[in-house]
């Protein structure tokens, strides 16, 4: 029930910013993010042998790509597996899952998993977010100087608020503001930033950021934090109290990532 209402009121969505001319005027991408609750490391495999030989083809033929893959450096949920896929406009976050299970490549590739029985899944559960690219970074960007790099790690952020009005105070302190601006200058290289328009836990902003490893990742953070621009920022009234919670999640690639 509760899918069926989300894609209504997703379809409802889109069809009203086709009716203003508005989805064809804005460039800002939406993400689909999501975290696979998986049951152990052999499951593990299989599920990312799935991403890597059916799902991740699939997409990048209907023109969706890079898609990530990636996994928790260390914690307490090094068990999760989490997949980011950019899309290009809402349209095509409501229609691809349908479109590749009809791909017959993707059948074939990904029977394996299509297939698996109850006495034997691959993971307990799953968890969708559907987000927005901000409007001062509008669409995914990889850092060159990370690409191919196997050290490299991914730094997931999560920024939820207590009210609707605080949580788009600090979309307006990242984009307006200039503190997307000052990541840049200090070194803090942003995949994305996004507003969750639909998941857990609302509302929050989302954020991933790129390193080559967890020294430059620290090194940069205490430049940011350290920095005058972060100073008089962060001392801003109209920017206080707008985030409640901070999740951190340092992330590492899987072999089949395109990220």
């Amino acid at each position: 029930m509760k899918k069926h209402y989300l894609l209504t009121c997703l379809m409802v969505m889109l069809f009203a910013l086709n009716a203003t001319g508005f989805a064809q005027e804005d460039n800002r991408y939406y993400y689909e993010l999501i975290r696979y609750e998986v049951l152990n490391n052999s499951k593990m495999g299989r599920l990312e042998e799935y991403w890597e030989t059916a799902a991740i083809p699939a997409f990048n033929r209907l023109g969706i790509e890079p898609i990530g893959v990636f996994k928790p450096q260390y914690g307490p949920h090094s068990l999760d597996l989490y997949v980011l896929i950019p899309h290009k406009n809402l349209e095509s976050f409501i229609t691809s899952w349908d479109k590749i299970a009809e791909d017959p490549v993707y059948q074939k590739d990904g029977a394996d998993f299509i297939e698996t029985e109850l006495s034997s899944p691959l993971y307990f559960r799953y968890d969708t977010s559907l987000m927005r690219a901000f409007s001062y970074m509008p669409k995914l960007e990889i850092p060159v100087q990370i690409q191919g790099k196997p050290s490299r790690i991914f730094e997931l952020r999560i920024y939820e608020s207590h009210s609707r009005q605080r949580a788009k105070l600090k979309i307006e302190m990242f984009n307006e503001g200039g503190e997307i601006a000052l990541f840049h200058e200090m070194g803090l290289q942003p995949i994305f930033f996004a507003e969750t328009l639909a998941g857990n836990n609302m509302p929050h902003l989302v954020y991933m950021l790129g390193f080559e490893n967890m020294e430059e990742r620290d090194r940069n953070w205490q430049n940011f934090s350290s920095s005058e621009g972060w100073q008089i920022m962060r001392a801003n009234p109209r920017y206080a109290d707008t985030v409640s919670a901070i999740i951190d999640i340092i992330l590492t690639p899987a072999s089949c990532s395109q990220m």
